[in-house]
C-alpha cells in the first residue's frame, strides 16, 4: 500500500483524541498533530483537538483519508483505526495495584477510548459484549459530543464507588458477573472528571485523583 505520507516519532495512539491538551498532541504526536490540523482545516492542534474531541468520527477522516504510516510503537494501533475503524477497546491504562474486597455491580470493560472508534456494527457488538450496562447508553448516543453525553448517563455507583475506595482502589474493585478488575469503570469516572485519558497523564506522569 502507498501513503500519503509518513509519521516518525509518535508516541501515543488513537486515544489521545479523548485527551484535548494541545501541548501533549504536540508533544506526543509531532509531526502527526500538525498533519491532523493541515487536514482538518483548523485554525492550530488547539481547535484539532476539539474538533476531535467533540466529534469522534473525525479522527478516522484526518488519519485515514488517506492513511498516514504512523512508524514505531503505536503505529499497529493507528493501522487499526484506519483498517477496521477500532481504537483500543480496553481501559488501556495500567492502574497500580493493590489489595480490594469491594465488588462494584457493573459489567463494563471497555475504557472511554472506545468512542473513537467508528460506529459500524462489529464495534456495536464489542460494545454489547463487554459493556453491557453502557451498551443501552450506546445505542442512543448520536455519536457527537460524547464527554457531555457519557458524563450524564453513565452509573452513578461508578462515582460513589470511587469517592468511597478511590480512584486505585475502584480500579482494583471487582465488576460484577465476570469478576474481573474494574480498571475500564476507573478510567471512565478518571476521564468524566477530569476531560483526560488516564493513559496519557500516566505517561507523562501527570495522573491524578489517585486517592
Amino acid at each position: 500500500m502507498r501513503y500519503a505520507r509518513r509519521a516518525r516519532g509518535v508516541r501515543a495512539g488513537p486515544c489521545i483524541a479523548g485527551h484535548p491538551v494541545p501541548e501533549h498532541w504536540e508533544a506526543l504526536l509531532g509531526d502527526l498533530a500538525r498533519e491532523i490540523v493541515r487536514r482538518l482545516g483548523a485554525k492550530d492542534v488547539e481547535d484539532a483537538a476539539r474538533q476531535i474531541f467533540h466529534y469522534p468520527a473525525l479522527l478516522h477522516t484526518a488519519v485515514c483519508s488517506p492513511q498516514i504510516a504512523v512508524e514505531g510503537r503505536y503505529g499497529g494501533e493507528w493501522a487499526r483505526l484506519c483498517a477496521a475503524g477500532e481504537t483500543p477497546m480496553g481501559a488501556g491504562v495500567r492502574f497500580p495495584e493493590a489489595p480490594a474486597d469491594a465488588r462494584i455491580p457493573l459489567d463494563i470493560y471497555l475504557g472511554p477510548c472506545a468512542l473513537w472508534s467508528l460506529r459500524t456494527d462489529k464495534v456495536a457488538v464489542n460494545w454489547q459484549k463487554n459493556a453491557p450496562d453502557l451498551y443501552p447508553a450506546y445505542s442512543r448516543w448520536d455519536g457527537r459530543y460524547p464527554h457531555a453525553y457519557f458524563r450524564d448517563v453513565f452509573p452513578v455507583v461508578a462515582f460513589e464507588a470511587a469517592d468511597r475506595l478511590g480512584l486505585v482502589g475502584l480500579a482494583n474493585a471487582r465488576c460484577a458477573r465476570r469478576g474481573r478488575r474494574c480498571t475500564a469503570v476507573a478510567a471512565w469516572v478518571y476521564w468524566i472528571r477530569n476531560r483526560r485519558m488516564p493513559q496519557i497523564d500516566l505517561q507523562l506522569g501527570r495522573l491524578l485523583n489517585l486517592v
